[in-house]
């Protein structure tokens, strides 16, 4: 240890050399002084070694633990020691493991999830990929009707607004988990946010022979933003429209209180199956009523606008013996 430890060689020849000296003077004053001294000064000094070699040791101890964990061991125990350098040392130590370790693990969790988000993208990608090469194919017959013609357009543009849809909720939603998005924090109204959720699905609806009622108090506001906030209920209209029959309803009732404001969107459908309650609003989860174009990540885009803004949503089912799917949305007031 001595040996291979330059200060502590510097640090025991002071302590020779001031054995030495002290020995020196103290010759002037007789044998037993001399005595005396040297006795005291190599007591002083074993009791320094014994100390500097368990110092060493428990050292020498977290070295060789940290070499372990370094080299792939999981079980790997620091002793415990109750006091001195070494105990805070070794504290530390295990601390920073301890985060090592979560961190590890939860990056290993990121990029499980990475892959399997990327396989989904893939797969929800090579279903209307597919459905347009095979479309291309079929303009290559010659004999095919101008009518047969303007069909497989039809669903070949159907393909390619899938895709856009797809890529363009996607990238929001990358933006959002890379808190690249700046939430705006305005108070604005809330009929006039309905309003712009539900304009693009004013044909749709239409088409679908589905009706849109909303109960919307005049003096309604929210604090926050107005654009994604009407997107994120853009999204839960769209999915009460494609789970309702035809000559269903949707409802939106809004309360409004100094504390918060409250939407609660319902529809006449079938509602959610009681085991996919849980589950809907993960990525690319898709529950047993889901339709067969469905990718399973407008809900997921919902929940992040709505949560990102300090709000809160739930998915359930209405009472029996009415059917549907039931949104409750709440924005609370508070200002920030």
């Amino acid at each position: 240890m001595i040996r291979n430890n330059a200060e502590l060689r510097r640090e025991y020849l002071i302590y020779i050399v001031i054995t030495v000296i002290l020995a020196g003077g103290a010759s002037f004053l007789g044998r037993n002084s001399v005595i005396a001294v040297v006795i005291t000064s190599v007591t002083l000094i074993l009791v320094r070694l014994v100390a500097d070699i368990r110092r060493y040791r428990r050292i020498a101890d977290l070295s060789d633990s940290i070499d372990k964990i370094l080299h792939g061991a999981e079980n790997v125990k620091f002793e415990e020691y109750q006091e001195g350098e070494v105990a805070i040392l070794s504290s530390e130590i295990h601390k920073l493991v301890i985060r090592l370790r979560e961190q590890a693990s939860q990056l290993l969790a990121d990029k499980r999830f990475l892959s399997d988000s990327i396989a989904d993208i893939a797969h929800q990608l090579r279903t209307p990929l597919t459905s347009m090469n095979i479309v291309v194919d079929m303009f290559s017959d010659a004999e095919l009707s101008d009518e047969k013609r303007f069909d497989l357009l039809a669903e070949m543009m159907q393909s390619l607004n899938r895709i856009e849809w797809l890529i363009n909720t996607l990238l929001k939603m990358s933006k959002i988990d890379a808190d690249t998005v700046f939430f705006e924090q305005k108070e604005y109204n809330v009929r006039q946010m309905l309003a712009k959720a539900a304009g693009p699905l004013a044909v749709p609806l239409d088409i679908n022979g589905v009706t849109l009622k909303m109960y919307v108090p005049e003096d309604a506001v929210i604090r926050g933003d107005m654009m994604w906030t009407s997107e994120a209920i853009g999204n839960i209209l769209k999915n009460c429209m494609e789970h309702t029959p035809e000559g269903g309803v949707i409802e939106v009732r809004v309360k409004h209180t100094p504390i918060y404001t409250e939407l609660v969107i319902f529809d006449t459908g079938s509602g959610f199956d009681p085991e996919d309650i849980p589950h809907v609003f993960e990525r690319f989860y898709r529950g047993k009523v889901a339709l067969n174009t469905s990718i399973g990540i407008g809900l997921a885009l919902t929940k992040m606008i709505v949560e990102r803004q300090s709000g809160t949503i739930r998915a359930s089912n209405r009472e029996a013996p009415a059917t549907g799917a039931v949104f409750t949305v709440r924005f609370y007031n508070s200002k920030r």
